[in-house]
């Protein structure tokens, strides 16, 4: 779907100005919940690897974006992790793309990976081409004036519906709206294990991005992301509300 003259959204990333962007990866997360005494199999890496490649083939991007959360684990750097963050940028390197990453909240220990492979990290934002690359969670007080658009992840954005049977269904969305005349797109994880905040089922204290809860997030257009159909345009998060019968939190 595209959004923008220069912005395309489809699951679970966009094409922004030539630039293959995608946020909240939390590659590691496995071996982070194992740790806690989960087991799941490794699968979360090879599907995010495969959606990558499959945009990079069919968009032909020049330069590729890790808008934050790159990595999963705070509080150090687990193997898992050297080795799936090490074959994605190398994988990519052999593609002759170029890369940027942008600090996210859960990028703490991220930079000796990095610069293994020579690849500095981007701290808070990386603007380029009136475009502000930001995780989002971090306050944004002030805007440079060449920002025309920000493009955020950390709110893994999604929302709940029921069909005519009663079932639920969750969906990863994105969101798109303006601040301060400034238009603001929001991606969905692309973590499988990554489901989501149901923007349905919360109100502004309970948002994950102290960016967001200064937004009028009502008045954001909702896509929905399947993998099947594409990305949707609902409506604003107002009037999918009301049409789903769920009142404000």
């Amino acid at each position: 779907m595209r959004l923008l003259d220069d912005v395309e959204v489809f699951p679970y990333g966009a094409m922004v100005k030539g630039a293959l962007v995608v946020a909240d990866l939390h590659l590691g997360y496995e071996d982070a919940l194992r740790e806690r005494g989960v087991e799941l199999p490794y699968e979360q890496y090879p599907t995010v690897r495969r959606w990558i490649l499959e945009y990079i083939d069919e968009h032909d991007p020049d330069l590729v974006i890790l808008n934050g959360d790159v990595k999963h684990e705070f509080g150090g750097a687990l193997s898992q992790e050297w080795r799936e963050v090490l074959d994605l940028l190398r994988t990519l390197r052999e593609r002759g793309i170029g890369i940027e990453v942008v600090r996210g909240n859960h990028d703490n220990y991220l930079i000796p990976i990095l610069l293994r492979e020579g690849i500095r990290i981007r701290d808070p934002h990386l603007i380029k081409d009136g475009v502000m690359y930001f995780h989002g969670h971090k306050e944004l007080l002030a805007i440079p004036e060449e920002v025309e658009l920000i493009v955020m992840g950390h709110e893994h954005p999604a929302i709940s519906l029921r069909d005519d049977l009663g079932g639920g269904h969750k969906f990863k969305v994105f969101l798109e709206g303006e601040y301060q005349g400034v238009r603001v797109l929001v991606l969905p994880a692309i973590s499988p294990l990554a489901p989501g905040t149901d923007l349905l089922k919360v109100d502004r204290r309970g948002l994950l991005s102290p960016f967001l809860r200064m937004v009028d997030l009502d008045g954001f257009t909702i896509h929905v992301v399947d993998e099947e159909v594409g990305v949707v345009r609902l409506g604003t998060l107002e009037v999918v509300r009301r049409a789903a019968k769920i009142s404000r939190p």
